[in-house]
């Protein structure tokens, strides 16, 4: 797989169609970088055997780890299912009852104190959509202003309400325990309203003897939009889950808020992910559709790190097809892309590191203008340099070296960077022109790197690790003759 191919990452979610040996295989060949494990299905067991078979496959393959947080839904029915008709008015209550087409429950805590006559509340994934007429002592009168199906549990979304809902749950706490023990390289929080909410799952990790698991903040509900520079300002990084979040606002405000928020990470050198009904239609057919396609190819121009699969992959007649459809779609956005200003991009958090990165942009398009072959080398230790230069989206593929496998599997999800684990524990011992040399030599054994390439280096040093760093531009073909010369 080429670097072009390959400068967008994958997140593919597992399931029933995907979690065979051949099948995490098949995934990672056609270009899966991070697998997705759903803590909302299946059992403590099945996720600690599911982890075992990942790192039995592949060991430097990254994996995500996704707490369902606090779902909204509706309580039980009579039958199998009813039909609410538009116009049609309906009692809904707090206390959980037995419903029907007339009458059913929301069994939340808080809920009917939190409605309001006018309030609009949203069944079954948006597709029903109900709006408060009267607030009673046990129940609301409400009117059905878009019809559908109503069955047992099906999730429940309240735009405006003011719930407190509890982020983690008592469900995500006890799922937390088994994933410091799993040591994913990510944990996406669902349902995140504030950045106190990143802060506690973090604390309750660190709890449980943890504190290397990146966190990704899921954005679903609007208060997580308000809240949004402060929840970035404390995770890892973000995720656009378009399910939810596009039922608690308008659809057109959808695809603003997904270049805003892409925006604001790329400024802030944080990965974020694109994700839900990416390829839904692939769930049951073997191609996508035009539009499948557009969303993709828009997310990828707009310069998010990932694009994800969910059931596509998890339960999905064709989980190959979709990974390679999405690669690609990505590819060919990758190729169209047009260079950005570096300027937009500088944080108002100005690192030493992040100027670097900029410089490093600035480098590797004077070579690109004067038609030098080259690639940028970043030597790192836990990934902050490469995330600093990705950030800025340069026009040479980024390799990043790394003596740490965790940090190796951390990077599978930043934009552009080809991570590679070098396994010597006394890495960093040796003086800076062999760690260049031998980072070099290793990278053109493996075939990232050729001879007759230039590279652009960036080292942190051991003395100065936080203001000194070494760059330099070298040309692979002196390094590998000084080397045979030693």
């Amino acid at each position: 797989m080429s670097f072009r191919e390959h400068t967008v990452k994958i997140v593919a979610t597992l399931g029933p169609a995907s979690t065979s040996k051949k099948m995490l295989s098949n995934l990672i060949n056609a270009g899966v970088d991070l697998f997705r494990l759903n803590f909302s299905h299946g059992t403590h067991e099945e996720k600690r055997e599911l982890v075992q078979r990942i790192r039995e496959v592949s060991d430097t393959i990254g994996i995500l780890a996704d707490i369902q947080g606090p779902k909204m839904r509706v309580g039980t029915f009579k039958e199998k299912s009813y039909n609410l008709n538009v116009g049609q008015e309906i009692a809904v209550y707090e206390k959980e009852i037995e419903g029907d087409n007339e009458q059913f429950s929301i069994p939340l805590p808080g809920f009917l104190n939190t409605m309001k006559r006018g309030d609009i509340f949203y069944i079954n994934d948006g597709i029903i959509k109900v709006q408060v007429d009267k607030v009673l002592k046990d129940h609301l009168v409400a009117k059905v202003l878009a019809g559908g199906s109503i069955s047992d549990r099906k999730g429940v979304n309240i735009p405006r309400g003011d719930l407190q809902q509890k982020v983690p749950t008592e469900k995500d706490i006890k799922d937390l325990e088994l994933i410091a023990e799993l040591d994913p390289e990510y944990v996406a929080i669902s349902f995140v309203s504030s950045g106190d909410d990143v802060l506690h799952v973090k604390k309750i990790l660190e709890n449980y003897g943890n504190d290397k698991i990146k966190l990704i903040s899921k954005i679903e509900r609007p208060i997580a939009l308000d809240n949004f520079d402060r929840i970035l300002t404390v995770s890892d990084g973000i995720m656009i889950a378009r399910g939810d979040l596009g039922v608690e606002i308008e659809p057109d405000q959808v695809p603003l808020r997904q270049k805003e928020l892409i925006y604001k990470c790329n400024r802030e050198g944080k990965p974020v992910i694109v994700a839900t009904q990416m390829l839904e239609s692939m769930i049951t057919n073997p191609i996508p559709t035009r539009a499948e396609a557009n969303d993709i190819y828009n997310a990828v121009i707009d310069r998010t790190d990932a694009v994800m699969l969910s059931a596509e992959t998890a339960v999905g007649k064709y989980p190959i097809n979709a990974v390679n459809v999405m690669r690609k779609i990505s590819r060919t956005a990758t190729e169209h892309m047009q260079p950005r200003s570096p300027d937009d991009f500088d944080s108002e958090r100005l690192t030493h590191t992040q100027t670097l990165g900029h410089a490093i942009y600035d480098l590797a398009k004077e070579m690109k203008d004067l038609n030098f072959r080259g690639k940028i080398l970043v030597i790192t230790r836990e990934g902050f340099g490469v995330k600093m230069i990705a950030k800025f989206r340069p026009e040479l593929p980024i390799i990043a070296i790394t003596p740490s496998k965790r940090t190796a599997r951390e990077l599978n999800l930043i934009w552009g960077v080809h991570p590679i684990f070098l396994d010597d524990p006394d890495f960093y011992e040796m003086d800076v022109e062999s760690i260049i040399e031998r980072s070099v030599k290793n990278s053109v054994e493996i075939g990232m790197v050729d001879e007759n390439e230039h590279v652009i280096i960036l080292l942190v040093s051991r003395k100065y690790q936080r203001r000194g760093n070494v760059i330099g531009l070298y040309y692979v073909g002196e390094i590998l003759e000084g080397i045979k010369e030693e």
